[in-house]
């Protein structure tokens, strides 16, 4: 007994002296509070499809994306076949198709950039400046003078610049001024042209963030190419935003604006006329009432057996069919995408399909 008793004396003296000869254990580090440096905002902002089942997306982190819808048949969604950024890194505000397998999109404030879009992807091949008091790119369209094939541009100063499409590049040929004298009271004083899109032979129609729609007659001149406003007109008298996007089936204008407070739409109709727009209808897309706002963005459309067909995404993440019956909006239902906010719409219509691009691309049957 005496010899545990000892033996278990001399173990808690080691012990002891084993503690006290290590040193005494250290604090942990005191680790700063993460700080957020920057965010990569890649909601997309604009699309376009092409006839082969491809699509292009310009986001708002400066990528430029290709996408492959599904084969008839297939149950998965579309397919990322390519993406690079811009080298300007700026959000992509604007994409157009224009002949020969190429395409422009917006590049900075103050150039363009033309690209080839093949079988194996796409592939930049200029960029071309222009004066910086037109801003940056922000929608555009090819029609035709003649047999020539015209660039028309909107920007976010309110101007609308064209341009003569040469091989790999465009050259320009002509500016006009299309700012509205009394912009709509929003908070957002823009003058961004949301939309450019051609209706008949020399006429585009455009719609700007300051509330005008204007109908535009594009000729050529020894000077280069010149504009003629033949209309313009304010898309609601009682607008507080401005417009967001169009879309034109047949001779009658679809326009997507923001709805606020609790009777103001969001959505509106007017038949193109020579030298006139004019109103026919509008309607509220907004299914939460509490909501104080609901964006309409992005509107596609076309000409079905029924009559036309719309459609037009939100901000509370829905797409909304529409049907327009003797000149009226007549809702016909509503789809929630993957995207929270407001989708780029492209509707492919030789395969029967519409992709709602947000931060993911979801793809809905359509007819």
């Amino acid at each position: 007994m005496r010899w545990f008793v000892h033996s278990a004396c001399i173990a808690v003296a080691l012990v002891m002296a084993t503690l006290a000869q290590a040193e005494a254990p250290s604090r942990a580090p005191v680790l700063p509070i993460p700080v957020k440096i920057g965010t990569t905002y890649n909601m997309a902002q604009t699309a376009l499809a092409f006839p082969d089942g491809r699509f292009v997306v310009g986001r708002w982190d400066g990528s430029l994306q290709l996408w492959q819808v599904p084969e008839p048949g297939a149950l998965h969604g579309p397919r990322l076949r390519q993406s690079q950024l811009l080298p300007s890194g700026e959000g992509v505000q604007m994409i157009a198709a224009i002949d020969g397998g190429r395409l422009v999109s917006g590049h900075d404030e103050q150039s363009l950039a033309v690209w080839s879009h093949q079988s194996d992807g796409l592939s930049l091949r200029s960029l071309v400046e222009f004066d910086k008091k037109f801003g940056s790119a922000t929608s555009a369209t090819q029609f035709r003078i003649g047999s020539e094939p015209i660039l028309v541009v909107g920007h976010e100063s309110g101007f609308v610049t064209m341009w003569r499409i040469g091989r790999w590049s465009v050259s320009l040929a002509g500016q006009m001024d299309v700012r509205s004298p009394q912009p709509v009271p929003s908070p957002f004083p823009l003058r961004h042209i949301r939309a450019v899109l051609p209706w008949r032979d020399d006429v585009v129609i455009t719609g700007s963030e300051d509330g005008d729609l204007t109908m535009l007659r594009i000729r050529a001149s020894e000077a280069g190419l010149v504009a003629e406003r033949m209309a313009r007109v304010r898309y609601n008298p009682t607008a507080k935003r401005g417009v967001n996007g169009l879309a034109i089936v047949g001779n009658l204008l679809v326009v997507t604006s923001c709805a606020v407070g609790e009777r103001d739409p969001n959505l509106h109709l007017l038949r193109l006329e020579p030298g006139r727009l004019v109103p026919l209808d509008a309607a509220r897309l907004k299914q939460d009432g509490k909501q104080a706002q609901v964006f309409a963005f992005s509107v596609v459309g076309t000409n079905h057996l029924g009559g036309p067909l719309v459609w037009v995404s939100t901000q509370e993440g829905l797409v909304w069919q529409l049907r327009v019956e003797s000149d009226k909006f007549r809702v016909v239902s509503q789809v929630p995408v993957a995207s929270s906010l407001g989708a780029a719409l492209i509707y492919v219509k030789e395969r029967q399909l519409l992709v709602a691009v947000g931060h993911e691309a979801t793809v809905l049957r359509v007819p």
